[in-house]
């Protein structure tokens, strides 16, 4: 990499940085453009290189965490596909909890009325990624003979996706009172469990 462009990367994370800090202690909606330039320390014009909208921001931060889970389960030969699916749930919900509540909440709304966004190289929606994410778990697990080949896996990644949903919003409703992260090994060795031991070989 070329000095400048180092420079615009580094630029382009303290824009997301002072965002993310901004967001977490004073809502989405109480900042402005300008409130995350400052705390970048950078020009308003700046802010404008890398996003569009205060929106496109929360969208990073949250697609930063997720684009590589679903490989990076699909590569563990230790872990059988119980074990891989409780590796990619807990990964999905620590990163959503990570980036913070007001966030989270905020990617909730963004996402209610998808929009197209750029991830890998592929225009998606970020419900279709997670959806396709899901499907290659199912998808690896039979491949590698442990579960049958009449998997239903494109309902399975639904309904496991919308748990993993309903878990996340279950945290912005009750303001933190409910942890996903928590909940993930009652949510695999219930709900996930149950759905594939008719499949498992």
């Amino acid at each position: 990499m070329t000095n400048r462009q180092i420079r615009a990367v580094e630029t382009k994370k303290k824009i997301m940085e002072a965002a993310k800090a901004l967001i977490s202690a004073n809502g989405f909606e109480n900042i402005s453009i300008d409130d995350i330039a400052k705390e970048a320390g950078v020009s308003t014009g700046s802010f404008y290189t890398y996003f569009k909208r205060k929106e496109d921001v929360v969208e990073e931060l949250n697609r930063t965490d997720f684009c590589r889970l679903a490989e990076i389960v699909n590569e563990m030969e230790d872990k059988d596909i119980l074990e891989r699916l409780r590796c990619y749930c807990r990964g999905f919900l620590g990163g959503i909890e990570e980036t913070g509540i007001e966030i989270c909440r905020q990617w909730t709304k963004n996402n209610l009325s998808p929009t197209s966004m750029l991830l890998n190289g592929e225009e998606t929606t970020k419900y279709s990624y997670d959806y396709r994410a899901m499907q290659s778990v199912l998808s690896e697990g039979v491949r590698r003979g442990e579960l049958k080949g009449d998997l239903p896996i494109d309902d399975l990644a639904l309904f496991f996706n919308a748990e993993l949903y309903g878990l996340m919003i279950a945290w912005c409703m009750t303001d933190g009172g409910v942890k996903g992260t928590d909940k993930t090994d009652a949510f695999c060795d219930t709900v996930i469990k149950a759905a594939l031991e008719p499949y498992r070989k």
